[in-house]
């Protein structure tokens, strides 16, 4: 059975429901006790599912609640991980981020301007702003919040409404729409349950509706990486939760499991990273700065002494990946026409109108532009470009077209097989060969439906559910709803939400879409 990463939402203890749907609601019918099917697994009914515990699962479930007055006990989000946002933190944290892309109205709370409030200068959350670092919450351009504010906003949106008493750690191992419910199938982590017998690790879920809030394809591997490279930690993945445990901050902590590499007599550590986009340039900076906090430490053996950035196009600015037009919502539309602007944007209008899903995949490919950096991380203080003149990044306007493995153990280096490769050198399609310790790709996620398979496989070729000829992703109506009892979130909901979709503006078209729904508008 294909499986894939979710996140599981549900109130310990509450009472078991059996939800029947009607357009404006739920109608709930108490159980006593839980049920078990013919297998034995748990049967549970619950009238919300949400599968997905990352940004758009934490923003839809706190909107769910706090705007549709849906009772937390009807509400179950399946996840994983040990945390809800848990990818989101740990992705970020791998990248080197300090100011988001986006401005401070985009976050996961429901009042478009709760991020500013609670950590303006003139907040009167005193010991919230002493707790945290005195530098800029904000940044001087298009007031972008700082990661660790941002994500200390977010914990609080999961305490004020639970959200974290409702996270069950799981995989979603099948779902099966039907009329009366949706069939959903979560295999449990072994935290949920302690020393809870076989029995106890299957969940069957009867849900009235389900909203799937996932997140990206998986992470997008180059041709050339081999599994032996990321097993030895000779290539890493940025956005690879399963090989990411590096803090650069801390005594280097290099990933290569090699012990050659340890008892080598170099001191230096080369680095490549590989991409041309924002996720590049943000690690490349922190590389920097680590390299200088590690030179005025004396006691520790190895460090980062040379950094080399691979892009295979030049380094281009821009703002955001989206305009700003895709990212508006119903209420910035109405505030813009009380203005006497225009409301809707024309973007909107346009691809709202298009009836071809292939032009609107096309107008997607064309309105997200990935692959650029910010003007501010690249010509800001301490900005990429100031790094390249200066020579502290060496930057290759190239791709690596091959790797061979070397021996650092041995004098000068040297090509080798087996167990003792503990270095690449990668050549260029400039011709120019490098050596490094290390390569982290900064190369983005794939392009395939998200879920791993299961989407494709339960409700795709099984459910029948519509997709697009073109692209294979989902065809929804107007309140994101795939099928009578399914509602879709991020990249899932672009073809209806356009190229904003899965990003935290994405979260917010989302959930405005899917309340419109409960409430019965247009």
């Amino acid at each position: 059975v294909i499986s894939f990463v979710v996140a599981m939402l549900f109130l310990i203890g509450s009472p078991i429901v059996t939800a029947y749907s009607s357009t404006s609601g739920i109608t709930i019918q108490k159980k006593p006790h839980q049920q078990h099917d013919e297998d034995d697994s748990i049967v549970k009914s619950v009238p919300w599912l949400i599968v997905g515990g990352g940004i758009h699962g934490v923003h839809i479930a706190a909107r769910l609640i706090g705007n549709a007055n849906i009772p937390p006990s009807d509400i179950c989000i399946v996840d994983e991980n040990d945390h809800l946002l848990q990818k989101w933190k740990s992705r970020t944290k791998s990248t080197g981020m300090e100011y988001l892309r986006s401005s401070a109205g985009y976050h996961l709370d429901l009042e478009e301007h709760s991020l500013r409030h609670r950590f303006s200068s003139n907040s009167k959350n005193k010991k919230q702003r002493k707790s945290t670092n005195a530098n800029a919450f904000f940044s001087k351009d298009y007031e972008r919040p700082r990661l660790d504010i941002f994500n200390q906003h977010c914990d609080t949106i999961i305490d004020k409404y639970q959200l974290h008493a409702l996270h069950t750690r799981g995989q979603v191992v099948s779902i099966h729409p039907s009329e009366q419910f949706v069939g959903v199938t979560v295999s449990l982590s072994s935290s949920n349950h302690g020393n809870a017998s076989c029995d106890d690790d299957v969940v069957c879920y009867n849900a009235g509706k389900v909203i799937l809030a996932l997140g990206n394809d998986d992470p997008s591997y180059a041709a050339w990486v081999g599994e032996e490279d990321v097993e030895q930690g000779l290539v890493r993945h940025l956005l690879d939760d399963d090989n990411n445990q590096h803090d650069y901050h801390e005594p280097f902590s290099f990933q290569n499991t090699n012990e050659n590499f340890y008892n080598s007599d170099s001191n230096s550590i080369s680095v490549a990273v590989v991409g041309g986009g924002i996720t590049a340039a943000h690690k490349v900076l922190e590389l920097i700065q680590c390299a200088k906090h590690q030179n005025q430490n004396t006691t520790q053996k190895k460090k980062i002494a040379n950094i080399h950035l691979i892009s295979r196009h030049p380094l281009k600015e821009q703002q955001f990946d989206t305009h700003q037009d895709w990212m508006m919502d119903k209420a910035a539309c109405k505030r813009s026409e009380k203005a006497g602007g225009s409301g809707i944007p024309q973007r909107q209008r346009d691809f709202a109108m298009s009836s071809s899903w292939k032009e609107r995949r096309k107008i997607i490919a064309k309105e997200r532009v990935p692959g650029t950096v910010t003007p501010a991380v690249n010509r800001g203080k301490n900005g990429l470009v100031y790094a390249i003149e200066n020579g502290d990044v060496q930057w290759h306007h190239a791709e690596i077209v091959d790797k061979t493995y070397l021996d650092s153990s041995k004098e000068g280096g040297s090509a080798t097989t087996g167990h003792t490769r503990c270095r690449l050198k990668l050549t260029l399609s400039t011709g120019k060969v490098i050596e490094v310790d290390e390569v982290l790709l900064a190369t983005g996620f794939g392009k395939k439906l998200p879920g791993r398979g299961l989407i494709q496989r339960d409700l795709v070729e099984k459910a029948g559910l519509e997709v697009s000829d073109f692209c294979g992703f989902p065809i929804v109506n107007d309140h994101l709803q795939w099928h009578s009892r399914i509602f879709v979130a991020g990249a899932l909901a672009e073809l209806e939400l356009g190229p904003s979709a899965r990003n935290i503006a994405g979260a917010r078209l989302a959930a405005e879409r899917i309340l419109q729904s409960i409430n019965g508008k247009n």
